[in-house]
């Protein structure tokens, strides 16, 4: 303060660290949307393996328990970090692995099989777009806070 009761400038706040500031991270709401597809998914798969086959054309129903318990773990970990950024790359993975399992399936298909593969492929390639925004953005709101 100076004599005149007039408060001196400052640099203004440094970055927040309250709990409560982690909602309002940029990519925080999509990480959410995220987390609960994720876990929607993982127990469509885990639940319905035969109707996830007969959806997407990946022929094993064991391959397919397993990615959708990758899901689950994924979604419960983007739910339970207040930055999940490495979830959010969890999830950027397990597309790559699904987008690899789904072209093996579209060498095996054919007619109807082949076209239910590459819309799926599409599907994923979507939510692919989607996981890598928002674990960029996480990412980068994780590094300017230190």
């Amino acid at each position: 303060m100076s004599r005149f009761n007039v408060p001196t400038p400052t640099r203004g706040p440094g970055p927040s660290r309250t709990p409560t500031d982690v909602r309002y991270t940029p990519g925080g709401g999509l990480a959410n949307f995220l987390g609960l597809f994720s876990i929607g998914l993982g127990l469509a798969e885990v639940c319905a393996p035969k109707a996830m086959m007969r959806l997407t054309g990946v022929r094993s129903p064991a391959l397919l328990q397993v990615f959708g318990l990758r899901e689950i773990i994924s979604g419960i970990g983007i739910l339970s970090c207040a930055r999940p950024a490495g979830p959010m790359w969890s999830r950027v993975a397990g597309d790559a692995m699904d987008l690899a399992a789904l072209a093996g399936a579209l060498n095996e298909a054919d007619g109807e099989q082949r076209e239910r593969t590459l819309a799926s492929m599409a599907a994923v390639a979507g939510v692919t777009a989607l996981d890598v925004a928002s674990a960029m953005q996480l990412s980068a709101a994780a590094a300017l806070e230190g």
